[in-house]
């Protein structure tokens, strides 16, 4: 019998309009389908799944295709993907947009629905329920051949079997994703596998990696699961300059050795982003939403923003120090690019990030003697390419995760309200400046100033927008006569 709540998404299975088509192909074809894998999983959670993962005896690529012909040109119609030849998997997106987003299906790997499942990741992920009409009176029978459906009621997650691991390294990553991702354990016998094939972990492409780490990072607890991973010793297979913060202390800012340290500021994070109230000058959902590689660039930042830490640490009249780690870990990062494949846009963040993640804090001790200038404020923008909003979400993080006790009380006040004043400076100076034409061009510093061409006309543009922001210019003949006085000779 099924599980009440597997009675809505039945129902839902049976109204979808690409699913319909599909089964009407399935049928004219002679294909049997079963649904399986984390979309029947999720079900069962009574999480809703927005996929569908079907398992097919016969071809996916032909009755993929088949979907695809018989809905163009409807309103329900849908694209179709070729995801792996080898492993005859396709993806259907339905561009309607509905109640499912899209549908996988992938070939059998054995010669009965019970052989594939055995071969899959984890017992939880190898649950299937034939999809023809039996499935839509919800009166079919479970084929669970691992017993995946007791490990979901006691909320473990273990391999399908002894070789589920080394058949695909990469599942050695997942354990900990799906586990963060569930609330699921991982037993003592599940850890010593994991354990055990640690040095697998590096086998898998950069980008399989990548996508595995970056699934993590959106789940409600991707701290815990880089503290498991380092325990088993995945962090010293893949990031052994991180594995090399274990146990090196810090100076009286920080409570935690380098490694917890940058654990403890993943989870500050975590929260940051569940909960934006009460954070000023336009950071909210909203922005992360419409730039979600900001909040991916953001936990790579959050993991690997001391990466340069064990290269620099050392001691002075008594006192550790860890100069110039901000430089070397940006400059360190470039490997984890090559390494992981990161995409242009992410990595340029990140590495921006780890470069100026001490700059907020730096400057509230500067504010404490004197008011910011406008040009510091522009230096800080400028370093961030226009938005400070992650540095200072960052920045907020790594605050709270140092619990040393030369840390004021009152330094998280004082870099929100850095971060306001930083924010109105730059409203009220710079981006009307950069908001308009420039008061002068190159081509008009060499035909009125007489400024030869050649790199000292890029100089005086840099130096004359400086003046205007600081508000000392705000006419084009003031920046003519401004031009024209920088380029007499000394008095």
């Amino acid at each position: 019998m099924f599980p009440p709540y597997l009675f809505a998404y039945a129902e839902t299975l049976g109204t979808e309009p690409a699913l319909i088509a599909l089964r009407k192909c399935a049928d004219a074809a002679g294909a049997r389908l079963w649904l399986t894998g984390g979309s029947l999983r999720d079900a069962l959670l009574t999480r809703w799944p927005k996929d569908v993962d079907l398992a097919v005896e016969g071809d996916p690529i032909a009755l993929g295709k088949a979907v695809a012909d018989a809905t163009a040109g409807t309103d329900h119609a849908v694209s179709f993907v070729l995801l792996d030849d080898a492993t005859r998997t396709v993806r259907l997106v339905t561009k309607s947009r509905q109640q499912i987003d899209w549908i996988d299906m992938a070939a059998l790997r054995a010669d009965t629905i019970e052989g594939d499942l055995c071969l899959r990741d984890f017992t939880v992920n190898a649950i299937a329920l034939r999809w023809d009409a039996t499935f839509d009176d919800a009166s079919g029978a479970f084929i669970d051949p691992t017993g995946g459906r007791d490990h979901l009621h006691q909320g473990r997650l273990c391999p399908t079997g002894p070789t589920a691991l080394t058949d695909d390294p990469l599942r050695i990553l997942r354990a900990y994703r799906i586990a963060a991702k569930l609330g699921f354990s991982l037993d003592d016998t599940t850890r010593q596998a994991l354990a055990r094939h640690a040095e697998l972990v590096r086998q898998p492409a950069g980008e399989r990696i990548r996508e595995e780490l970056e699934q993590l990072f959106t789940t409600p607890d991707p701290a815990s699961a880089l503290r498991q991973m380092q325990e088993d010793g995945m962090i010293r297979e893949l990031f052994p300059r991180l594995e090399a913060g274990v146990g090196m202390s810090q100076n009286d800012y920080h409570h935690l050795d380098v490694w917890q340290h940058t654990v403890q500021v993943v989870a500050e994070l975590t929260t940051l982003l569940g909960d934006f109230e009460g954070w000023p000058g336009g950071v909210a959902p909203g922005w992360l939403n419409s730039a979600p590689h900001h909040r991916t660039a953001l936990f790579w930042a959050a993991l690997l923003h001391d990466l340069g830490k064990p290269a620099c640490r050392g001691e002075q009249d008594g006192r550790i120090h860890f100069r110039g780690h901000e430089t070397v870990g940006a400059e360190q990062f470039a490997e984890i690019v090559q390494q992981l494949r990161l995409p242009r846009r992410v990595s340029t963040l990140v590495e921006r990030l780890i470069r100026c993640h001490l700059r907020p804090m730096l400057l509230c001790g500067e504010a404490q003697k004197k008011a910011i200038s406008t040009r510091a404020t522009d230096r800080l923008y400028a370093a961030m390419d226009g938005d400070i909003r992650p540095l200072f979400l960052l920045a907020l993080a790594d605050l709270r995760a140092s619990g040393g006790v030369a840390r004021g009380d009152d330094d998280e006040a004082r870099l929100l309200a850095l971060y306001e004043q930083l924010c109105a400076t730059h409203e009220r100076h710079i981006a009307p400046v950069d908001g308009q034409p420039p008061l002068l061009t190159g081509a008009d510093l060499m035909n009125h100033c007489g400024v030869p061409q050649g790199p000292q006309v890029g100089t005086l543009l840099k130096a004359l927008r400086e003046v205007c922001i600081e508000g000392q210019i705000d006419t084009r003949q003031q920046a003519i006569e401004w031009v024209r006085g920088q380029l007499l000779p000394p008095s």
